[in-house]
């Protein structure tokens, strides 16, 4: 995918459901670089989406009491700097469209110099909270999304891609009640840590990668025993008891994406 920064750069924040808020890198998120990792930048945009979704009354506090939440299917990132310990990160994010009962937000990353340094789409799924799996959504919901909603900042295409390369085993993790959401599963953002931390060659970490797209296919419960799996770029997560990927990832090491 070709990524064109001037076209991110120049999008409008739109002004019926868009937000902007800014963090500030901390000691604990940095790598052994010096470099904020890409971990702590999703969960900024994590916390940017809860926000977000308050404008248009979609955020947890206005779903729970329906028995729903949204919950993160999929999420493609692009990074092209990554800022230091104590430096400020401005998020912006919007929703950016519907497909088959999928929605999309969008987020754009800039330094305190007003660079872009990132860009990313994420795909949110209606969650059943008592019965554990996808659930329909109410019409209520379709109403409060914003008409129209925000631009596309990139062209994620529709199905993640994946390898059919059998993977190597890399390490062996067992869920801690610490790595569990409110939602009672194990965070996107820990996930996402447990891949990045085998990414790089001969299974090492590699938590400043250019770009990342994870798809979370099933969600991972306490004290279910996993294995973290990666080969040429692809890893997935694979629930011992059953053989079932609860998350598969492209990850891109830094200069292998073409820009415009």
């Amino acid at each position: 995918m070709t990524i064109d920064w001037n076209h991110i750069a120049n999008a409008p924040l739109p002004e019926n459901c868009g937000w902007r808020g800014t963090y500030r890198v901390r000691y604990s998120e940095i790598g052994d670089n010096g470099k904020v990792m890409l971990s702590a930048l999703a969960d900024y945009m994590q916390d940017a989406a809860g926000w977000g979704a308050r404008i248009l009354k979609l955020a947890y506090d206005d779903t729970v009491d329906q028995g729903i939440a949204w919950v993160l299917a999929r999420m493609v990132i692009h990074i092209r700097d990554y800022p230091g310990n104590g430096e400020d990160i401005t998020v912006e994010t919007w929703p950016s469209g519907v497909s088959r009962r999928v929605a999309t937000r969008d987020f754009r990353l800039t330094n305190a110099k007003g660079d872009v340094i990132g860009v990313a789409q994420s795909f949110w799924v209606m969650f059943d909270l008592r019965e554990r799996r996808a659930a329909h959504w109410p019409d209520w919901i379709s109403d409060r999304l914003p008409n129209p909603p925000g631009p596309k900042l990139i062209d994620a295409p529709l199905r993640a891609p994946f390898t059919t390369d059998p993977l190597s085993p890399g390490d062996t993790i067992k869920a801690r009640p610490s790595d569990l959401d409110l939602y009672g599963h194990v965070n996107n953002v820990r996930l996402m840590q447990w891949v990045l931390g085998i990414a790089g060659q001969n299974n090492r970490p590699d938590f400043h990668p250019e770009s990342l797209d994870i798809q979370f296919r099933t969600e991972c419960r306490v004290h279910e025993r996993v294995e973290i799996r990666h080969c040429d770029g692809f890893a997935a997560i694979t629930r011992d008891e059953d053989g079932t990927d609860l998350v598969r990832a492209q990850i891109t090491p830094l200069n292998r994406i073409a820009l415009a």
